[in-house]
C-alpha cells in the first residue's frame, strides 16, 4: 500500500515505522505541524498514494479527510477523527475511513474485552495523569480551539475505551475544569466512574494512564506518550486489510466529551 502523509508532528515517526514494519510506500509528506498552508490538498490527490494518513492539528482532521475521500483515497486519521460530532456523522456516511484507536491492541484492553461481563457491577476510577512542557501549550494543542482542549487530546482514547467496554453512558458531568485538568463521574447500566483527564502533572510527578476496576490497577502506559508503546503497527496490520476503526465506532465518546463541555459551561 503506498501513503501520503500528511502532517510531520511528534506522531510522525510512530506512524514511519508502523509504515515500514507491514511493507508500505510513503510516497509524499508535507509538514502541517502548525496548521499552516494547503500543499495537504495536492497531496490527497496524489495519484500514486491509496491512503492519506492525517496527522494534521485536530481541527483539520475532518476537512483533510473529506479531500482525502472524496478523492477517491483510504484515510487513516490520528484521533480525534473530529472534534464536532456532526462531523463524524458525516464521515460515517463515507466508505474507507477509519481513525487510529491503537489502545484497542493493548495487551491489557483485549483482556478486558474478554474479562468483563454484562452481568456484572463494577466501580471504576479513571487516571490519565500526564506532563506536558511549554511547547505544548505554546502549540496548537495548547489552542482549545484548535485542538479541542485536553479532553480531545487524551480523552478519545480513554473515553472510548471505557464505553466500548463497559457500555454506553446513561449520566454523565465534569465537575471541575481549568483548561489542563477535567474531573467528573460517568455512569452506565453496571457501572460508575470517577474520572481524572489531565495535562497538568509536574514533571517530578508520577504519571499515570490507569483503570481502578473493583480495585484492580490496569495500567495502559507508563511512558511519555501512548505512542511509545509501538501499537501503530497493528493498525496498519488492519488497515491493509480493510480492516480498522470507524467513524461510527468513535462517535459515542465525541458526543460523549461533547456533552461533559456543554453542560459545564452550561
Amino acid at each position: 500500500m503506498k501513503f501520503v502523509i500528511i502532517g510531520t508532528g511528534f506522531i510522525f515517526r510512530n506512524h514511519l515505522r508502523a509504515i515500514r514494519e507491514t511493507g508500505g510506500e510513503i510516497v509524499d509528506v508535507c509538514d502541517i505541524t502548525h496548521g499552516r498552508g494547503e500543499e495537504w490538498k495536492k497531496l490527497v490527490a496524489n495519484p500514486e498514494a491509496d491512503c492519506a494518513v492525517v496527522l494534521a492539528p485536530n481541527y483539520l482532521h475532518y476537512p483533510i479527510a473529506v479531500a482525502a475521500n472524496e478523492a477517491g483515497k483510504i484515510v487513516l486519521s490520528e484521533k480525534p477523527m473530529a472534534i464536532k460530532s456532526e462531523h463524524i456523522r458525516d464521515l460515517m456516511k463515507r466508505q474507507n475511513i477509519f481513525v487510529v484507536q491503537q489502545l484497542r491492541y493493548h495487551p491489557e484492553y483485549q483482556r478486558l474485552e474478554k474479562e468483563i461481563s454484562a452481568k456484572e457491577r463494577y466501580d471504576i476510577k479513571m487516571d490519565i495523569f500526564v506532563y506536558r512542557d511549554r511547547h505544548y501549550f505554546e502549540g496548537w494543542k495548547g489552542d482549545i480551539d484548535r485542538s479541542g482542549g485536553p479532553l480531545f487530546v487524551l480523552g478519545p482514547h480513554y473515553f472510548e475505551l471505557l464505553l466500548n467496554l463497559f457500555g454506553p453512558a446513561t449520566e454523565a458531568r465534569m465537575d471541575a475544569f481549568d483548561g489542563k485538568t477535567g474531573t467528573g463521574i460517568i455512569k452506565g447500566a453496571n457501572y460508575d466512574c470517577a474520572w481524572r483527564v489531565s495535562v497538568g502533572a509536574k514533571i517530578d510527578e508520577p504519571w499515570k494512564r490507569e483503570f481502578t476496576i473493583n480495585g484492580e490497577q490496569v495500567n495502559f502506559s507508563k511512558k511519555e506518550n501512548l505512542a511509545e508503546e509501538n501499537l501503530h503497527q497493528f493498525v496498519y496490520r488492519d488497515l491493509t486489510r480493510g480492516k480498522g476503526v470507524t467513524p461510527a465506532e468513535v462517535l459515542p465518546p465525541i458526543e460523549l466529551i461533547e456533552k461533559l463541555y456543554a453542560d459545564y459551561h452550561s
